[in-house]
């Protein structure tokens, strides 16, 4: 019997991603696809695009339903509707498992539904935390934004060759990051041909999950700069950290040193590629994939280092990072239904 799959809230972008995904995986049953505002409408008269090819309909979000009728449940919903629904659903079903792609438990280790039943929540960064998610019943996935990011810093801070208090952090994402919600600053008048910051100086809500995950590698509370903008294209995250580099006993890392450091320390993660010197990432080159490409180099003049790392933000930032931490938890192969490559043009 293949595990039941259900998707709550499964005709946002998040949504339609995971299901044009599961729908193909070889393993896994899709047997609940809840939307409010879509419910008992054909899935295929929502995306035109699974016409013929996809007969399920939409249901409401019925509680008892989902957990009779499923053995995994992914949260594709708005911040702040699995809290209150997760307690909810675990009353019904204490072993169904579930993947959050909101942000409500990033930040929490537990989360208590009486105080004999306590749960761990993991999060679900699957290069840093795999042994974990492997026995979570509960996994927090990580925001599109920290996955680019803690994916780049990850080798140094985990080495201790960068002073986290100096990190600087620069993304660039493409519209789908906000989501299907209308809003003016998204219309198409407003975001083609145009670039522009948002939420500077400290604003951002990614801020406490990168730092907190930070606080993980290095054993330091800090403080960093994170500048997100809006690039007028649909998908897609790039970002671009600068540290300074620890110097010990007047010796300074070069280039070669810390290319090898990223290849050994990626060297059995398969969806991560550390390209060369002379090979930037960028976003065309993920597009509709779970890979993260990575660049390290050292400024010598200056001593620090400069990281560029481009993701698919509704994949490896969302739904594919999601299902990678499906098949982990399923004892899958890792890249099941997610080893494509991007697509040009």
């Amino acid at each position: 019997m293949k595990p039941k799959i259900g998707i709550i809230g499964s005709t946002g972008y998040t949504g339609v991603v995971l299901t044009r995904i599961l729908i193909n995986h070889p393993e896994v049953e899709l047997t609940y696809l809840s939307s409010e505002q879509f419910s008992n409408k054909n899935y295929s008269d929502v995306y035109t695009m699974f016409y013929d090819n996809f007969k399920e309909k939409c249901k409401p979000i019925d509680v008892k339903a989902i957990a009779s009728s499923c053995d995994m449940v992914f949260f594709a919903t708005p911040n702040g509707f699995s809290k209150d629904f997760l307690p909810k659903l675990i009353h019904e079903n204490n072993k169904i498992k579930v993947i959050d792609l909101s942000a409500d438990l990033r930040l929490e280790k537990t989360i208590s539904f009486n105080k004999n039943h306590i749960l761990n929540i993991t999060y679900g960064l699957p290069e840093r935390h795999r042994e974990q998610i492997k026995t979570s019943q509960i996994i927090a996935n990580p925001g599109c934004y920290p996955t680019s990011i803690l994916l780049g810093l990850t080798p140094v801070l985990t080495n201790n060759l960068i002073n986290p208090n100096s990190i600087i952090i620069d993304s660039k994402s493409g519209v789908s990051g906000a989501g299907k919600q209308v809003k003016q600053e998204l219309h198409f008048c407003e975001v083609n041909e145009s670039f522009s910051p948002y939420n500077l100086a400290g604003k951002h809500r990614h801020i406490p999950e990168i730092e907190n995950e930070i606080f993980k590698l290095s054993n330091k509370k800090i403080n960093v700069v994170f500048s997100p903008h809006l690039l007028p294209i649909n998908r897609g995250i790039i970002s671009t950290i600068y540290a300074d580099l620890i110097v010990e006993n007047g010796i300074r890392l070069k280039q070669e040193d810390i290319y090898k450091l990223y290849t050994d320390f990626y060297k059995n993660e398969f969806f991560i590629k550390v390209l060369q010197e002379g090979s930037y990432p960028n976003t065309k080159n993920v597009r509709y994939t779970n890979f993260c490409h990575l660049l390290p180099l050292i400024d010598e003049r200056t001593n620090k280092l400069i990281i560029v790392s481009a993701i698919d933000n509704m994949v490896k930032g969302a739904s594919g990072q999601a299902i990678q931490n499906m098949n982990i938890i399923l004892s899958l192969k890792e890249s099941l239904g997610l080893d494509t490559l991007g697509q040009i043009p």
